[in-house]
């Protein structure tokens, strides 16, 4: 995928902008807080439609704004796409896809892939489970947009569970009510345990190959899906069966769930691990380790996605190389130099690629380098 043009109003720090790039390298130098990671941002949003930083929409609106505009023109599988996504302060989005308005915006996304690696990429390791959870969920979801109803079907389910096991434990009777929202949790439940299942079974090998590139071999890196259905590893499963034993393991856990109010098992608890040389690298492994297992991670979810599209997403790196040693630093160049549009952002003058075009930031303009 090339982004050709990007174009934004009042978006961040940056009033206006209107922009073409480079279909390889694209290496925005500048100053911290002068709108680096701001045009990154603005990128990310286009797949996503939300923020990589966690930012709530309405804080993406520039000061004394009511609204942002990003406009882009990009091209996939050789065809070229107009989009235009537009944000209000009353929380309103329009968006149009080649000049059709869209009333719902989760079947666009990942209309535009992007793969975002930043500094806090490289503690995915060591982070919370919840970060690696939000990982495999943003890569399902990319890649598969109507998977994002299950998610949202899900999470609401279990909201409605929870408020529903406070109240049991309090003393009221709701059992029947119970075991609809069982039901409702199971299916959705079930159905994100096996893409997320399916997903690592594709990623593994190519994780474990470029981990294999970057070590010289000297090192073996696994991935492991940590919770789930126990006996229900093995692809023969149907959905069907995933959700009748979803069912069932609910129905065991019912009387601790009233006890804490909260429910104990699922797709929210879980975690993905990651094991080096058979030790898990988050108790066991160095901060270097733990950098080349989030480099090689990264580099896998770039080739899955050019599997499943047939084409490199666009890459962004935020100021990600300057964290990279020169050896992790070179296998990741090796990835990415003539085959993936990338935009990299940088606060000093290294020359890093061969070949790139140049752009300095500063105050939410941007101009290029001759």
């Amino acid at each position: 995928m090339i982004l050709k043009a990007l174009k934004l109003t009042n978006f961040r720090n940056y009033g206006s902008l209107d922009m073409t790039w480079d279909p390889g390298i694209n290496m925005i130098r500048g100053d911290n807080a002068q709108g680096k990671t701001n045009l990154l941002e603005a990128i990310a949003f286009l797949s996503t439609f939300s923020s990589f930083r966690k930012s709530p929409a309405a804080e993406l609106i520039k000061k004394e704004r009511d609204f942002f505009l990003i406009r882009s023109c990009f091209t996939g599988n050789q065809t070229e796409h107009i989009m235009n996504v537009a944000y209000s302060e009353n929380k309103k989005y329009l968006v149009k896809l080649d000049g059709n308005t869209k009333k719902r915006i989760a079947p666009l996304i990942g209309s535009l892939n992007t793969v975002i690696f930043s500094p806090d990429d490289l503690m995915l390791m060591k982070g919370r489970p919840e970060e690696r959870r939000r990982f495999l969920d943003a890569e399902i979801i990319q890649t598969a947009p109507e998977s994002h109803k299950v998610f949202s079907r899900y999470n609401k389910a279990l909201k409605q569970r929870n408020n529903l096991l406070r109240e049991m434990r309090e003393g009221r009777e709701l059992s029947d009510i119970l075991s609809a929202y069982d039901r409702q949790l199971a299916e959705n439940g079930a159905s994100i345990l096996l893409r997320r299942k399916d997903l690592l079974e594709r990623l593994q090998p190519m994780v474990r190959l470029s981990h294999r590139r970057i070590t010289g071999g000297s090192e073996e890196l696994m991935l492991y899906y940590a919770g789930g259905i126990e006996g229900y590893s093995e692809k023969k499963h149907s959905l069907e069966q995933w959700k009748t034993a979803y069912e069932e393991k609910l129905k065991e856990t019912r009387s601790e769930d009233i006890r804490r109010g909260s429910t104990t098992f699922g797709p929210h608890r879980d975690d993905l691990r990651f094991f080096l040389n058979g030790d898990d690298i988050r108790r066991f492994g160095s901060q270097g380790q733990q950098r080349t297992a989030s480099l090689a991670l990264k580099i896998g979810e770039l080739e899955l996605m050019k599997g499943q599209r047939g084409e490199y997403p666009v890459l962004l790196l935020d100021d990600v190389l300057s964290e990279l040693d020169e050896h992790r630093r070179e296998a990741l160049i090796e990835v990415i130099n003539g085959k993936v549009q990338t935009f990299v952002t940088d606060t000093g003058n290294r020359q890093l690629f061969t070949r790139c075009s140049e752009y300095r930031v500063e105050n939410g303009m941007i101009t290029a380098i001759s």
